[in-house]
């Protein structure tokens, strides 16, 4: 919001005159309340100063508050939810470190009330953020499954003992079942990195001549060099519920000078048109059709054609339909549909939708909440795909392999502006309702003990950092999750120890903390010195027309693989 401007000249302060303003010219706002007391320790999460005054006050645009000589990210008024004004509340905005002292300075010439040309007194505010509190003895010493094999428990230990003190290097071998990114880092580098990340992204395709989950060759290759396989599931479900839907019922008449039609446009019927796939049937019930009757299937914005033939047709009998096809199906989901012809009389129409047609991670259509529901279409579906997955991990737990495994990962997503993967959708409780239904399907259902359970912790509310409840409020819970990690993409070789120690806050310490995504690698330097070093990190893959590069999406473009996998905290390969 534009701030007042001061539309007088500046007289010289009398040094005198305890009320530090113009001499003559009013008298000062008074300043009765400020958000971070003088000497204060306070949160490193802390991103604003609230001053108040006993007046209304105006702010020179000529002079800034500065924090530690520099200039805070922004200062102005502070305005409510109703975009109403509070014009005695000023707030200035910044972001800290932990560990840290800070001076904010408001200049005298900066803050005035408004009819006074009486500037307020100089403010310098010193305060501090609190050092870290990272205490290992604190995080868990054995997985949440007790039947754990040796293997898994043999790579828990390692990570355990280099918690804090050393940290694992990480990367996405590529999309799905192969290492060419990390192949890549390794040619390139000179370094293999020490956990490979896969993914089970097409699971529904599997087995197939380019993509077969049962053969652990590239896992087991790895595995058997001395990295750790690490395992997402970006897990694909139909973006449709297969049956049959009455969109519209009754009796409309359509004369022969086309006057007549039946608009589904409205939000019932869109929750059906939202669902259909390429080969749904729309279908149109009718009585009273005259020789030489036409129907039409047109767009519910454009009242166009989906295409010529579509346009007007010849029909007969008791119905006619038409089919839905790559063409026509993004213009249905988005616009609805509008019947129309002439010379006979609709009665309804129908939608068979095939179901499983569209699969995507992205879709309001499957519901979270439905899964651990049994007779659900929810949970048929998943329990069919959990034994799939359950058949693939088994392999790999025959060949002695352990995987730190990651499913349902950035399930919150932001707080506020809300998640982005149907696990999320449903809110919190669904998502830990469906990751505790998981873990007992594939632990004590399937008997699969070579699993390292981690979950991935979301750390922002619209677009800043959370609080420690938002990410206490949907964690599943720590008999349910042995690695706790975060995915960031933020600017190479950033401190990020404040996402670190707001996580070791909202569990109490109790776990590992890695960060399982990132884009940018992190400055190790920095986290170690702020007690916030991530066990791994799993830098997330590039590929270049399918090709796997280096720098293709704007991250780590001036060498910084070569920066971290150097860093003597940083371990791969054959180093640990």
């Amino acid at each position: 919001m534009p701030l007042l401007a001061l539309g007088f000249a500046l007289g010289s302060c009398n040094d005198d005159d305890d009320t530090y303003g113009v001499q003559g010219e009013g008298t000062p706002a008074q300043l009765t309340s400020q958000s971070i007391a003088e000497g204060a320790v306070v949160p490193a999460e802390t991103t604003e100063l609230t001053l108040t005054y006993d007046v209304p006050v105006a702010v020179n645009q000529l002079v800034t508050p500065t924090i530690n000589g520099t200039a805070v990210d922004s200062w102005g008024y502070v305005t409510d939810e109703d975009g109403n004004t509070d014009r005695k509340t000023l707030k200035a905005t910044f972001s800290l470190r932990v560990g840290q002292s800070y001076t904010i300075n408001v200049p005298e010439r900066c803050v005035t009330a408004i009819g006074s040309r009486a500037f307020c007194q100089e403010l310098n505010i010193n305060f501090s953020t609190a050092s870290p509190t990272f205490d290992k003895s604190k995080v868990a010493t054995a997985l949440t499954n007790s039947n754990a094999t040796a293997e898994a428990k043999s790579v828990y230990t390692k990570l355990l003992n280099l918690y804090g003190e050393k940290q694992l290097s990480g990367a996405m071998g590529e999309v799905a079942w192969a290492t060419g990114y990390c192949d890549l880092i390794n040619s390139t580098y000179g370094k293999y990195p020490a956990i490979v990340g896969f993914d089970f992204i097409h699971l529904p395709y599997s087995p197939a001549n380019w993509i077969d989950y049962g053969d652990i060759t590239p896992v087991q290759k790895i595995y058997n060099a001395g990295s750790i396989p690490a395992i997402t599931w970006h897990w694909l479900v139909p973006t449709s519920q297969p049956g049959e839907f009455t969109v519209w019922e009754g009796e409309q008449v359509m004369p022969a000078d086309w006057s007549g039609f039946v608009m589904m446009t409205d939000d019932a019927a869109m929750t059906v048109w939202k669902q259909v796939s390429i080969g749904t049937v729309i279908t149109v019930a009718m009585k009273d059709c005259a020789a030489g009757a036409q129907g039409s299937f047109k767009n519910g914005s454009t009242w166009s054609g989906f295409a010529p033939a579509w346009e007007y047709f010849d029909i007969s009998g008791d119905s006619f339909s038409m089919t839905v096809t790559s063409d026509n199906v993004d213009d249905i989901r988005a616009n609805g549909v509008i019947v129309s012809g002439h010379d006979y009389t609709a009665t309804s129409v129908t939608v068979t939708i095939p179901g499983g047609n569209d699969l995507s991670y992205d879709t309001t259509a499957f519901h979270a909440a439905n899964v651990p529901v049994a007779g659900t279409y929810e949970n048929t579906v998943a329990e069919a795909d959990v034994a799939k997955v359950a058949g693939y991990l088994k392999l790999l737990q025959d060949a002695g392999i352990p995987v730190l495994w990651r499913p349902f990962h950035e399930a919150a997503g932001d707080y506020t502006w809300g998640a982005w993967f149907w696990w999320g959708y449903d809110g919190v409780e669904a998502t830990k309702a469906l990751w505790t239904w998981l873990y007992d399907k594939l632990t004590n259902e399937y008997g699969l003990n070579n699993l390292i359970w981690v979950w991935t912790m979301q750390t922002t509310n619209a677009g800043s950092i959370a609080d420690a409840s938002q990410l206490q409020a949907a964690y599943p819970g720590d008999q349910y999750v042995d690695i706790v990690g975060a995915d960031l993409y933020e600017s190479a070789l950033s401190n990020q120890s404040d996402r670190f120690l707001l996580i070791n806050q909202a569990i109490s310490g109790s776990k590992i903390i890695a960060l399982s995504e990132c884009g940018n690698l992190l400055d190790p330097d920095a986290a170690y010195e702020n007690s916030a070093l991530w066990s791994f990190f799993m830098g997330w893959y590039e590929l270049d027309n399918g090709t796997p590069t280096i720098g293709a999406s704007g991250w780590n473009t001036t060498g910084e693989w070569g920066t971290v996998l150097n860093n003597p905290l940083v371990l791969s390969q054959g180093e640990f």
